[in-house]
């Protein structure tokens, strides 16, 4: 099975191409646009929802089937098509671009996977199973996001996983960073775990940030003097 290297990339201006205009490719096309992309449209035909965003100017649509050159000077490319014959001509397109490509549901033309994605606040937690098991990443998924299956999670609370709560205290964890960086102090990753605890999240989940940002910064002075 291929190890896939896990990565963000930043897309912000950089050309996507996506190739299809179905359900599929709007999915893409809007998490591509979440990302800042400078997305552009290859499909004879669009659903709905991308037609209004290629009306509004947020997406540039090529109105024709996909042709040799599509990709040039693109970073990122996803072919979301039904016909084999497309996908190759893409990916070997791709290969010769240096394009990053991802050809849904069809691994083996993959140059990247996209992983099944929780997201709270800033924080972006991506799961795969290295294009194995799909069903299994959402699963994963939706144990991590109670808010994704509350109806599984009520009757197999043992089951539900609540890390993803630790996201709510992404901003004070921020600030005592940097906190921490001012005074010109390095707290050792182990202090930082130990300062983490329960109470600290409890403290964030009640709203007394200030009082959880004092509390951790004290333990990380301390763990650096």
């Amino acid at each position: 099975m291929t190890r896939y290297y896990p990565v963000y990339l930043n897309l912000t201006g950089k050309r996507c191409v996506v190739i299809g205009a179905g359900v599929v490719a709007e999915r893409k096309v809007m998490h591509l646009l979440a990302s800042d992309a400078d997305v552009t449209l290859i499909s004879p035909t669009a659903t709905d929802e991308i037609e209004k965003l290629t009306a509004g100017g947020k997406v540039r649509w090529h109105q024709r089937a996909y042709q040799k050159g599509d990709l040039a000077g693109a970073t990122l490319a996803i072919a979301a098509t039904d016909d084999e014959s497309v996908n190759r001509q893409v990916h070997t397109e791709a290969e010769r671009e240096n394009t990053l490509l991802n050809v849904v549901d069809v691994t083996p033309l993959c140059g990247f996977i996209a992983p099944s994605v929780v997201e709270r606040g800033p924080v972006t937690v991506a799961i795969s199973t290295s294009g194995s098991s799909p069903a299994l990443a959402r699963k994963l998924r939706e144990l991590m996001n109670g808010d994704q299956n509350p109806e599984h999670n009520e009757t197999h609370n043992d089951a539900y996983c609540r890390c993803l709560e630790w996201a709510d205290a992404a901003g004070i964890l921020g600030e005592a960073r940097a906190g921490v960086r001012a005074q010109g102090i390095s707290a050792p990753p182990e202090a930082w775990q130990a300062a983490m605890t329960a109470d600290l999240l409890e403290l964030v989940e009640a709203g007394k940030t200030d009082e959880a940002k004092d509390r951790l910064l004290d333990a990380l002075l301390a763990a650096a003097s």
